[in-house]
């Protein structure tokens, strides 16, 4: 086993070397005045009229025709918004950006059951949301390290110390402020996902046994103080050092819980950043493991990716069942925790993913969770071998070069991920209580 470690380890290192020298640099491509137009919400003819106004220096092509870069596009929605108002109903739907008043929102996506394209839907909701103008931080909480290398940092070559697991971690955590990374998404930083993450499925359960059994002790000496202080044997100079000393310790008692409260260190590390993005996009392991625990407890909206087929829907029922249970637990805790009812509004969505248009079962099934199943997502993920392809390249379909694919294949599953991209923002907007 150590041999096909070290030899795959090697092989994918000389190719990395090839396609992905180290000093090469991963950049977003410009965009078309129609690309751009559609994204911001204007006539290209009217865009190109502000981008003159502001005296917008833009890159033409030899027809003379314009391209934006996503910077471009942000100054845009910037002079777009001013000029009709930043708090209107339409300078908002130029820059969409949380307003005063509107807290972060966390969305996180989820499954316990491997391929139903839940790294491949925050990649692209992550990127989705950029585009538009939004203030993003994609937190990849999975070992595996997906999202991360397709923003073209290798989990395998990324220091613990610079990953997710560095604000999850019990002893010398750091503030996420200092792990985000700036990506070639103007608007969009990255906390790396990569193997140490795993570290903290044995971590967290250990320190949170141990500060159980500490706060046992604790409470345990509480009492015999109590005892002593109702006894009426002490003076009165004895009653107040007994009287401190119980405060301290019952202090310690609730110190403790932040070790004990594991599923809640995320929601407490994202405070750091709460000022600094409008969305945080987490993408999970698949499985219901401490970390993936933290981000469905941190998510404001929890978004449960769905294969179309049998077999994955009795692994849902079986995910349904543990979250429900879990978070039930995890309320219990926070209650013991505040010492008032704790709960917080939640909106639990389902995302069909890779569903396969031809296929007359998956069509079925898709039937059965919308009727028995309450906020199935209205729009659906297709199946396409552009996003496989695309992803050879280390690349999102936003990040594509349209040439390589057919154009009828590269439209079809681009109409389909904006649908779905689009409805979860509205989710989100919802939520700051916009229409």
């Amino acid at each position: 086993m150590c041999e096909d470690y070290n030899a795959l380890t090697e092989t994918i290192d000389q190719t990395s070397k090839v396609h992905f020298p180290p000093n090469a640099q991963k950049r977003l491509r410009r965009f078309t005045a129609s690309e751009a137009s559609e994204l911001i919400g204007v006539s290209t003819r009217y865009l190109g009229m502000i981008a003159d106004e502001i005296e917008l220096e833009t890159e033409r092509d030899g027809r003379n025709a314009r391209s934006y870069s996503l910077s471009d596009m942000n100054t845009l929605r910037n002079a777009l918004a001013e000029k009709a108002g930043y708090d209107t109903p339409k300078g908002i739907g130029y820059m969409p950006r949380r307003r005063d008043g509107d807290p972060m929102r966390v969305v996180a996506l989820s499954n316990f059951k491997g391929g139903s394209a839940k790294s491949t839907t925050a990649i692209h909701l992550a990127q989705h949301l950029a585009l538009r103008g939004y203030r993003v931080l994609l937190l990849d909480l999975d070992p595996q390290g997906s999202a991360s290398a397709m923003f073209g940092v290798p989990p395998e070559k990324t220091d613990d110390d610079a990953t997710s697991y560095a604000f999850l971690r019990s002893e010398d955590p750091r503030p996420i402020s200092e792990v985000a990374l700036k990506t070639y998404f103007e608007g969009l930083d990255l906390v790396p996902g990569g193997r140490s993450l795993s570290y903290w499925e044995f971590d967290a359960p250990r320190v949170s046994v141990e500060a159980k059994y500490h706060q046992g002790q604790l409470l345990s000496r509480v009492a015999e103080l109590k005892e002593r202080l109702s006894s009426g044997l002490l003076n009165i100079e004895q009653s107040k050092n007994v009287k401190a000393e119980i405060e301290n310790l019952q202090q310690e008692v609730r110190d403790l819980w932040f070790d004990r409260a594991y599923f809640a260190r995320l929601s407490w590390a994202l405070q750091d950043v709460k000022d600094d993005y409008d969305i945080v996009v987490c993408d999970t392991a698949p499985n219901l493991g401490y970390v993936t625990n933290a981000a469905m407890f941190a998510a404001d909206h929890l978004v449960v990716t769905i294969h179309p087929q049998w077999l994955d829907c009795e692994s849902m029922a079986q995910y349904l069942y543990t979250y429900l249970r879990q978070q039930q637990e995890f309320e219990q805790a926070m209650t013991s925790i505040s010492g008032a009812n704790y709960e917080v509004a939640k909106s639990l969505h389902y995302l069909i993913t890779r569903h396969d248009t031809n296929s007359s079962p998956e069509a079925l099934v898709i039937g059965m969770l919308r009727n028995h199943l309450s906020n199935v997502l209205h729009n659906v993920m297709v199946k396409s071998s552009a996003i496989a392809e695309a992803g050879t390249y280390q690349q999102s379909l936003y990040e594509a070069d349209r040439g390589r694919f057919t154009r009828k294949t590269f439209e079809r599953v681009m109409e389909a991920m904006k649908a779905v991209n689009q409805e979860i923002e509205h989710i989100i907007t919802s939520s700051w209580g916009r229409k």
